[in-house]
């Protein structure tokens, strides 16, 4: 299983965290679960909650198989330009400098 049909499975977003990812589990566990099943469906709610089970373990895999830069980055980085990068465009832009040959009111 990807971990893109992982997510799918447990309707998930690109960016979840650790709890959220349990709680997306249990909410399909609480839906899927074989004891929960009509007396019809008992199959149908077995095979869904392998499934479910399959995407939580692959999601669990992935977090803790993730590898974390535990370097401090070199040099020490201008927070003007960081924050122009990031933020400066649109209505975020800093006003325009003023100009010291026209009149102010």
């Amino acid at each position: 299983m990807t971990l893109e049909e992982a997510r799918a499975l447990l309707d998930l977003a690109p960016k979840a965290s650790r709890k959220e990812i349990r709680s997306a589990y249990r909410r399909a566990a609480r839906r899927w679960h074989p004891d929960r099943a009509p007396a019809s469906e008992e199959a149908e709610f077995r095979g869904r909650m392998q499934q479910v089970n399959l995407a939580y373990q692959r999601l669990l895999q992935f977090i803790e198989d993730y590898r974390f830069e535990l370097t401090e980055p070199e040099g020490s980085e201008d927070l003007m330009k960081w924050w122009h990068s990031r933020f400066a465009t649109g209505v975020w832009s800093p006003p325009p400098p003023n100009d010291p040959g026209k009149d102010q009111d």
